[in-house]
């Protein structure tokens, strides 16, 4: 290593960036603030007119080499064309962060309809959705974490009131640790007990569209009499996988008319896999899922299996720790680093199941 770079990565990056945007040729910057950020550090330029956000971001690559860090991020300042944020990161992702108890006291049933703490974004900012009346599909190959992901979004749905769990466990693996809270568990891919839970939900659904056809009411709030269904299917690509081709067709059509009637009457479906191909993955399914997570996958295509085409950037699929994803709920994907919920956490978890009348 040079003199020259071993300064660069040890001075201030108010006197360092000069240097290096001198070294690099990227002329007409000036650093106007500097601060820390999770990954490393951001610093805001002001662009002289020379200059441009496409050509500073042109030079990403060429500032990673320079300071002698992981990535350069290059952001635009929504409102100033001549502001941009460059992103310092000196690691690809946030590692593994541990599951706080605060965020689910335990004792003290919660909002269903409250906003979810699930995990973290690059910047460190903590991240919380609201999952009411939407479908959720988390994917990723063996060993990216979909299980953590799983088990942050179960804390929050099992610490809630009014909220009755119903799952699918082909594996006979992850849901057995919550078993307690569901009010309805299959184990196996048998078809006859996966249809006739399937069956028996959209009679439900069927039911409470009645209700709402004679409340006068367009929506469902989670109650006691009419608590959220959340369906839990892990792994989804084995659904009814002991039947035919036939009976698995008709299998994923009851799962496709659950999803696509049940949202307006309080029931959705949390849908994993392992294997996140075009072939496991049903487009028309996946489309009724309002949030999607793709965990580490093994190309581009198995990403698009998962988010869908046009959603994100090559470049944000990076390996990091379990439990990395990127995120969509239709619109571009951000990455976040879910929650890490260890095993004795679940069992203060898991309250008594509320069944629905």
């Amino acid at each position: 290593m040079s003199v020259r770079r071993w300064l660069m990565q040890r001075l201030p990056l108010v006197i360092s960036w000069p240097l290096v945007a001198e070294q690099i040729g990227l002329h007409g910057t000036r650093v106007t603030a500097v601060t820390e950020t999770a990954l490393g550090h951001a610093i805001e330029l002001e662009l002289q007119p020379n200059n441009s956000v496409v050509r500073v971001g042109m030079m990403a690559d060429q500032l990673a080499v320079a300071f002698g860090i992981a990535r350069v991020r290059v952001l635009a300042d929504p409102l100033y064309s001549h502001r941009v944020t460059v992103l310092l990161d000196q690691q690809l992702s946030i590692g593994s962060v541990p599951y706080q108890p605060e965020h689910n006291p335990v004792g003290l049933p919660l909002n269903p309809l409250r906003a979810m703490p699930i995990g973290l974004d690059d910047n460190g900012d903590e991240v919380a959705a609201s999952f009411y009346g939407q479908s959720i599909l988390i994917g990723g190959n063996p060993g990216s974490g979909k299980s953590v992901a799983m088990r942050v979004i179960l804390a929050g749905l099992a610490a809630s009131r009014n909220v009755c769990l119903v799952g699918i466990d082909p594996k006979h693996a992850e849901l057995s640790m919550w078993r307690p809270r569901f009010t309805q568990l299959v184990l196996g891919n048998e078809v006859e007990p996966t249809a006739s839970l399937l069956t028996e939900l959209l009679a439900e659904v069927q039911r409470r569209a009645e209700y709402l056809a004679t409340a006068q009411t367009a929506t469902l709030q989670p109650t006691n009499e009419h608590p959220w269904i959340v369906l839990v299917i892990d792994e989804w690509a084995e659904l009814g996988a002991a039947g035919d081709a036939k009976q698995r067709t008709h299998i994923e059509a009851l799962l496709r008319r659950y999803l696509s009637l049940g949202r307006a009457v309080g029931c959705t479906a949390l849908l994993i896999t392992q294997r996140p191909t075009s072939d496991s993955v049903n487009p028309g399914t996946r489309a009724l899922t309002t949030h999607r997570f793709a965990l580490k996958c093994g190309d581009r295509y198995q990403a698009e299996a998962i988010l869908g085409v046009g959603t994100y950037v090559p470049d944000q699929l990076v390996s990091g720790a379990p439990g990395r994803a990127l995120w969509s709920d239709g619109g571009p994907a951000t990455a976040l680093q879910f929650y890490n919920l260890a095993d004795e956490q679940i069992s203060g978890l898991v309250y008594a199941p509320l069944r629905p009348r």
